[in-house]
């Protein structure tokens, strides 16, 4: 398995779960038309993220019969506005002020190839965040955490003390939502997951 992606989260997601899996950036153009679907845009960047691995694997000769690549890309969206990773601590603190005691969703979208196939497919889970004072947004932006999250806020970190209520796959928040991933897997390629997880080591390490 190659994942194609630079996260921390996405990797220790899969790691948790004990996958085989190593790591190829993309680089790819993560740019995408305002007017498309959120469904349809993180799946978009996702088969783009993907596609350009499979290149630059067939470029370099790397690409074996059994190679199976992973792109995902995740997006959070408020009142229909795309919300990305914070340009700026300014920005953070915007974005959470608008998220404070509101409903948001958070979509990604998963592209996966495999023996000649590229699949795309999207997840969405939608948070509810508590009300947030001034005081807290401050103190949050200043530990550094927002910094590279979509939604300037890791749901798994300290960001958990925000998060009110959930509906939807929790994973999909952090970055990877796991269980439309196996789902994909399962009905498109006929990969069941204990052929790429390994659940037996995972507390003997």
């Amino acid at each position: 398995m190659i994942l194609a992606s630079s996260s921390p989260r996405r990797k220790e997601i899969l790691e948790s779960v004990g996958a085989d899996f190593r790591i190829v950036t993309s680089e790819a153009d993560e740019s995408v038309e305002d007017t498309l679907p959120h469904d349809e845009a993180v799946c978009k960047i996702a088969k783009r993220k993907c596609e350009a691995v499979l290149e630059k694997l067939k470029k370099e000769n790397e690409l074996h019969e059994r190679t199976l690549i992973l792109a995902c890309d995740t997006v959070v969206v408020y009142a229909g506005m795309r919300i990305g990773k914070p340009e700026s601590d300014m920005h953070a603190s915007l974005t959470l002020g608008l998220l404070s005691d509101s409903w948001h969703s958070v979509y990604s979208g998963l592209a996966v190839y495999y023996k000649g196939k590229t699949v795309c497919r999207a997840a969405r889970t939608d948070v509810k965040f508590r009300e947030l004072s001034e005081a807290e947004i401050a103190a949050y932006v200043a530990s550094g955490e927002p910094r590279g999250k979509a939604g300037s806020y890791a749901i798994q970190m300290k960001g958990a003390a925000f998060t009110e209520r959930i509906e939807g796959e929790f994973n999909n928040v952090v970055g990877l939502p796991l269980v439309t991933l196996l789902a994909l897997l399962r009905e498109e390629f006929g990969i069941v997951p204990t052929e790429i997880l390994d659940f037996t080591n995972l507390y003997s390490k």
